[in-house]
């Protein structure tokens, strides 16, 4: 199974600098379709069995109707799909759910595979919504963790439960691990035996100066990792991650 992760910003683009995300704030109101693109020609040339977008856009103004995850769920299928229109990745009950953009901006989990998606909430935090889907016997969990650390913690703890045991599962997203692995996932990855795919531990934010490691692949003990790449391509302010995986013999 190959899997994409990446946040795509919102098909925003890449703003190259700090100073330049500032002077370009306006493409979070509306952007080119160039951006989202070559998104596209990514996962053509990359050919994904599973893609995990995170900051997707389900059709609002910004990008004049058009709906991410609908475009790369066309690119998995040799059939034409009709896909419903992803929730909003901060819940059902929350009022960011019918503000306008706001309610655009999800999280989409596809795949090759007919599998069903499941939903999932975190019980507190601003981006709630947690993804699950199986694919190759593999079970993959889609995630987007807040930008506080005591909420990220929140987060973990409820992941500890929700994981199932003794399977085969990958847990990915963006983690917003500000302060790093070793200081906010150690304890929750010994307590779930989960294991970084990333294994060089190469910076994934901010794509044109990479300092930080923030999207992640995590593996369970049965999963073999074949190939692990971080693709330096400015198509967001991350970079996308692309795993080989397969179920351990």
């Amino acid at each position: 199974m190959r899997l994409l992760v990446y946040n795509i910003a919102y098909g925003t683009g890449c703003p190259g600098g700090e100073a330049k995300r500032l002077l370009t704030v306006h493409r979070y109101l509306r952007t080119s379709a160039f951006h989202f693109s070559q998104i596209v020609g990514l996962v053509y040339d990359l050919q994904p069995d599973v893609i995990g977008l995170v900051e997707a856009d389900s059709g609002s103004w910004r990008t004049s109707g058009l709906s991410h995850p609908e475009k790369l769920a066309q690119l998995l299928s040799e059939e034409v799909l009709t896909v419903p229109k992803p929730d909003s990745k901060y819940g059902p009950t929350s009022f960011l759910s019918r503000m306008p953009y706001l309610k655009s901006q999800t999280n989409a989990l596809l795949a090759r595979s007919d599998s069903e998606e499941r939903k999932h909430y975190f019980p507190c935090g601003t981006k709630k919504l947690i993804l699950e889907r199986e694919s190759d016997g593999i079970t993959v969990f889609l995630v987007h963790l807040g930008l506080s650390r005591r909420v990220r913690m929140r987060q973990l703890d409820y992941l500890r439960e929700l994981l199932p045991k003794g399977r085969p599962i990958v847990l990915a997203g963006d983690f917003n691990t500000f302060r790093g692995e070793n200081a906010e996932l150690a304890e929750f990855m010994r307590d779930t035996g989960l294991v970084n795919a990333n294994t060089a531990h190469q910076a994934t934010y901010p794509a044109w100066k990479p300092l930080k490691q923030l999207d992640y692949i995590l593996v369970s003990p049965q999963i073999e990792v074949e190939h692990f790449e971080v693709i330096p391509v400015l198509y967001s302010d991350h970079l996308p991650l692309v795993a080989d995986l397969k179920i351990a013999q």
